[in-house]
């Protein structure tokens, strides 16, 4: 019987929705297309029109490459940042 576990994909992901500035950053980095650009419900601020979504947690792999890039530090993977 082996040690070892199997790396299975997947992670708990938030928003914070009063950071994020709709850059796609993370959209354009993450290898994995976890994330996704929406647009935001009745925002009257055109600089705010947009937002990252999370659509596929299941598929983060961790490389943490969209909090490296995450100009506003918006995101959390697990809580942490």
């Amino acid at each position: 019987m082996s040690n070892f576990s199997l790396f299975r994909p997947g992670a708990e992901i938030t928003i914070d929705d009063k950071k994020c500035i709709g850059c796609r950053r993370c959209v354009e980095v993450c290898p994995e297309d976890v994330y996704n650009l929406t647009k935001r419900e009745n925002e009257t601020n055109p600089n705010r029109e947009y937002k990252s979504s999370v659509i596929y947690p299941e598929r983060c792999i961790l490389c943490l490459s969209c909090i490296e890039i995450c100009p506003t530090n918006a995101i959390y993977i697990y809580g942490k940042q």
